[in-house]
């Protein structure tokens, strides 16, 4: 019966990639004998845009909690009770966070939760803040759909590379903070908190609690579903992540869905409109004063148009992607603005980002349209330089005169040309971990400098397997079945299934769903509603309460359990069925 959850479990990592991508370990890995050191302006930008974990009161009405977590969580009081926006990335950070809050603010019941947004930063530690029938969460209309969505097909693309990004095992001193917040709790951030919103809205909504009116605002950004909030007697904005003390990452490297850089500009523009008085990032310190908080968002804005128009510009000229992201920087009268510093996006990342997303990854040259194997292309030209072991000597003289981008360029050509014998591999790997360290020390953009990292890390030493988080009945109920049944297409193993053509249903009553997996030829089709013509008749058909399936397909209930209790029914093959489901990866696999 356990092939009813093959090709399902993949469900899991959905909500383990909410932390994975969020959360970093600051302990358990061996030490380096020479740690790395952090440039000045990174130790700076540390101390002085986040800093220890306090609480400020910002207004008459709003309080914020800083340097707890990797985002922060503001409170508006009211006389009839709180509201919190953004809630931290764990149940264990926000109680901390609540704690330090109540300690300074006002007391009384939370009667609203605001998620500016999405990602899991943001949202993990709602269940320490909620109170039951009490509490409405709030978010935009676009907020479910990409809670799901973000981390979907690529995975576990997207979870391994989050790891690098953050820098899961980089010892503290190596990476003192995350550019826009401190490093997290990583045993904490398995514990789910997240909690779906009760409420939400298109454009724009005020919620009036206990006299006071708090605006809510679609404000796409960092995310498609992103809100700011402005408190009009307060005159205090809370921007999201649309402004922080970093140059904006349109682009991560961790990958995901292209950034809206046009509507990131509208956002700004609509912020300048509000004249605001106060500003309260969702990551970093806050700005106060209405003339300094007109610059800063002005030169933001600026800022991202910038680099926007200069792609437009130079790809309308004929330059290359290369040559383009090679060439932008920003004006000086904006690159020298402390809250436009490359710590957390960088001006290169981001003009290859808005390039690809408007024009896809041909460049114009005729050259990159045929060419030959990469690794084809690689052992030439390390045959060409005089062999593998000429191209380690030459790293090593690049390394001697601190020329680590050439050397871990020569290196990289070799570890593609798959030349290196098995005693030139481990020298290779030794090699790699030196260069990669050694650029990191020059590098102070913390996404950059702890992907080097950890990349060493993984070469010099063998990586414990990330563990899957406790995920509540409660999350795991809201997760849409379009989702669980998006992922089993990926999970067909095409040699298993390269002459097949059989299909299965999967009816669920109480959701009046059904849908039709097809494998044809190694391809699984996955369809919601009424089979495609052309489709077989169905091997088998399994029914169940969409709930049951909910807690199968999460390894959280006993599929024998849930199909001897009845609660899962098959009709048709039973062993048909298997064999079906046989053909499907687990999510292990």
């Amino acid at each position: 019966m356990r092939s009813l959850v093959i090709g399902f479990r993949a469900a899991l990592l959905i909500l383990a990639a909410f932390f994975l991508l969020g959360a970093n370990i600051s302990c358990g890995a061996p030490r380096q004998e020479k740690a790395v050191t952090t440039p000045e302006v990174l130790s700076k930008h540390c101390e002085e845009a986040i800093g220890e974990p306090r609480v400020e009161q910002i207004s008459e009405h709003v309080w914020v909690a800083l340097g707890y977590d990797q985002a922060n969580t503001a409170l508006i009081h009211t006389e009839d009770g709180n509201v919190i926006v953004d809630v931290s990335m764990s149940p264990v950070a926000a109680r901390a966070v609540k704690q330090a809050l109540l300690e300074k603010a006002p007391c009384g019941p939370i009667k609203a939760i605001i998620y500016t947004h999405s990602h899991i930063d943001h949202v993990g530690g709602a269940s320490v803040w909620a109170e039951e029938k009490n509490t409405q969460i709030w978010a935009t209309d676009a907020f479910i759909e990409h809670f799901f969505k973000q981390y979907g097909l690529f995975i576990k693309a997207e979870t391994t590379r989050g790891v690098r990004q953050f820098g899961f095992n980089v010892p503290q001193e190596e990476l003192p903070c995350c550019a826009i917040g401190a490093r997290t709790y990583y045993q904490a951030s398995f514990e789910s908190g997240v909690l779906m919103p009760t409420h939400t809205f298109s454009g724009s909504k005020t919620l009036e609690i206990g006299g006071l009116q708090i605006e809510m605002r679609e404000g796409y950004g960092e995310t498609h579903d992103q809100l700011f909030v402005w408190i009009p007697e307060d005159k205090t904005l809370i921007p999201a992540d649309n402004f922080y003390w970093a140059f904006p990452n349109l682009y991560t490297i961790r990958g995901t869905s292209p950034r809206p850089v046009d509507e990131w500009i509208k956002s700004l523009d609509e912020m300048r409109r509000l004249e605001p008085e106060h500003l309260v990032p969702m990551h970093t310190k806050p700005i106060h004063g209405k003339e300094e908080i007109a610059e800063a968002l002005t030169n933001y804005r600026d800022a991202i148009q910038w680099v926007r128009d200069e792609v437009v510009r130079r790809a309308n000229r004929g330059e290359d992607i290369d040559t383009i992201a090679e060439s932008i920087k920003l004006p000086t009268h904006l690159a020298e603005k402390p809250y436009l510093r490359e710590l957390y996006g960088q001006v290169d990342w981001s003009a290859r980002g808005i390039y690809t997303n408007s024009l896809g990854w041909f460049d114009g040259r005729p050259d990159k349209l045929y060419p030959l194997p990469h690794n084809e292309v690689a052992k030439r030209e390390v045959m060409l330089m005089g062999g593998p072991e000429k191209v380690l000597e030459l790293a090593d003289q690049a390394s001697q005169t601190d020329d680590a981008r050439w050397a871990i360029h020569l290196l990289a050509k070799l570890q593609d040309s798959g030349l290196a014998s098995d005693e030139l591999a481990k020298l290779l790997s030794e090699k790699l971990v030196e260069s990669y360290r050694a650029l990191a020390q020059t590098i102070s953009n913390t996404n950059g400098r702890a992907y080097l990292l950890e990349s060493a890390l993984e070469l010099s030493q063998d990586m414990p397997e990330p563990q899957s988080p406790k995920i509540s009945e409660k999350m795991a109920s809201s997760i849409p079945l379009e989702t669980i049944f998006s992922h089993m297409a990926v999970r067909l193993n095409p040699e298993k299934s390269s002459n097949i053509h059989e299909s299965v249903h999967f009816v669920f009553p109480d959701e009046n769903k059904r849908f039709v997996v097809t494998v044809r030829n190694g391809i699984a089709e996955i369809v919601e509603g009424e089979p495609l013509p052309g489709t077989p008749e169905p091997v088998a058909i399994i029914s169940a309460d969409s709930q049951t399936y909910r807690m199968v397909a999460m390894d959280m209930s006993s599929p024998v359990s849930a199909y001897a209790s009845g609660k899962i029914t098959i009709e048709g093959s039973w062993p048909g069925f298997l064999k079906f489901m046989s053909r499907f990866q687990t999510a292990g696999d």
